[in-house]
């Protein structure tokens, strides 16, 4: 219960507009090869970064699917923890 109320306040906590850069923070993610290439091939043909793109796409995500919802779909469709070792 906690958690689908901590997930809502985010939600609603997010601002319209991507970040300033003074206040980014980094994150190392692993993804497919086949998604980083098409990740690659928007940024550059958009002239945007990649962060930028997965920070928007991100917002947008957060800001239309409750976490319940978002949990469920991100399971259903073989999301894990994933390390690297």
């Amino acid at each position: 219960m906690a958690r689908m109320a901590r997930g809502r306040t985010l939600a609603a906590e997010l601002q319209p507009e991507i970040g300033e850069c003074a206040n980014a923070l980094k994150f190392s993610i692993n993804i497919s090869a086949e998604v980083g290439a098409e990740l690659r091939r928007i940024a550059f043909e958009e002239r945007v970064s990649e962060s930028s793109i997965i920070e928007i796409s991100l917002r947008q995500l957060f800001r239309k699917v409750s976490p319940d919802r978002l949990g469920m779909f991100l399971k259903q469709n073989g999301a894990c923890l994933r390390r690297r070792s």
